[in-house]
């Protein structure tokens, strides 16, 4: 009996601990009011005791809290632009395509200057006071390229009678299209061809600088014929021909046509449309072609 006494005793003495120790750890929650106002004031709370059912000395409170910094607000303020202004573009207006009319100024011609002479005219007036020449019968029409001179030398005259004849201010202004009196009874017979000087071009005459291969252009001026030969004397005596027809040039193939080496001797004859020669042959011109270089094999030792 004695000892289940005191197996009870031990077993409120332990439920008592566990009361007391259950209290303790519940204080500081009951104390929350206390803890907040501590933390407004920036002051230390103060630990209240409540009186235990066992003799267990109640426990102070010695922690202390930094003060309350409130945290920055999460939500940034909106600040609120002005609506953007839509300027209307500005208008381009198109060129018109209907052309002004430019007044050309009137100038009075009525003025006159001492001195000052006028504009030639296309056609060259007559001198005044003059009277042409009515013993000339024979009329003569200025074609193009005309000189006063040729045409004097065609009627067997000179410049200067042609222009006192037919009251001419200047000898040296005839136009196309102009009718002039000459002397004679008959018109005179125009040749075919006019005869002229010839002027060589190409080959220069006694050059040494033909090669060997290719072609050699042969070009000349003189009379403008219908047709122009072309003779060639090789250096070996024998001759190569050949007819162009309203030109006065022509490319020759030289191995083909002159091969040899040496001395060329040319000249090129006027025709007319039946081939005849109609005007004195250009030449004689000449050119050298060199030897072609020989080469000596050497023997490998």
């Amino acid at each position: 009996m004695k000892r289940t006494v005191n197996v009870l005793l031990l077993v409120v003495v332990f439920l008592l601990g566990i009361l007391a120790a259950n209290a303790i750890n519940l204080r500081p929650l009951l104390n929350q009011p206390q803890r907040r106002a501590a933390l407004a004031t920036n002051t230390k709370p103060v630990a209240t005791s409540t009186p235990a059912a066992t003799d267990t000395p109640a426990a102070t409170a010695t922690e202390t809290f930094p003060p309350y910094t409130p945290l920055p607000s999460l939500t940034p303020s909106r600040t609120l632009r002005p609506p953007p202004t839509f300027e209307p573009p500005t208008a381009t207006f198109l060129p018109t395509t209907i052309p002004t009319e430019t007044i050309a100024p009137t100038l009075d011609l009525s003025v006159s200057v001492p001195g000052l002479h006028g504009a030639e005219t296309p056609t060259p007036s007559t001198t005044p006071g003059c009277t042409p020449k009515k013993e000339w019968k024979l009329t003569y029409t200025v074609k193009r390229g005309d000189a006063l001179a040729r045409i004097a030398d065609m009627y067997g005259t000179t410049a200067d009678d042609i222009a006192a004849a037919n009251c001419l201010p200047d000898k040296n202004i005839i136009v196309e299209g102009q009718e002039l009196k000459v002397p004679g009874t008959s018109q005179p017979i125009q040749p075919e061809v006019a005869c002229r000087p010839f002027e060589l071009l190409t080959p220069i005459d006694n050059t040494l600088a033909v090669e060997g291969g290719g072609d050699l252009s042969f070009v000349w001026v003189g009379p403008r014929a219908n047709y122009n030969l072309i003779r060639i004397f090789r250096p070996d005596g024998s001759k190569y021909e050949r007819v162009v027809e309203l030109r006065q040039n022509e490319q020759i193939n030289l191995p083909e046509n002159l091969a040899q080496a040496g001395t060329y001797t040319w000249y090129v004859y006027p025709l007319d449309h039946n081939f005849v020669q109609a005007c004195p042959e250009g030449g004689p011109w000449r050119f050298t072609k060199p030897l072609s270089p020989t080469l000596t094999p050497t023997i490998a030792r």
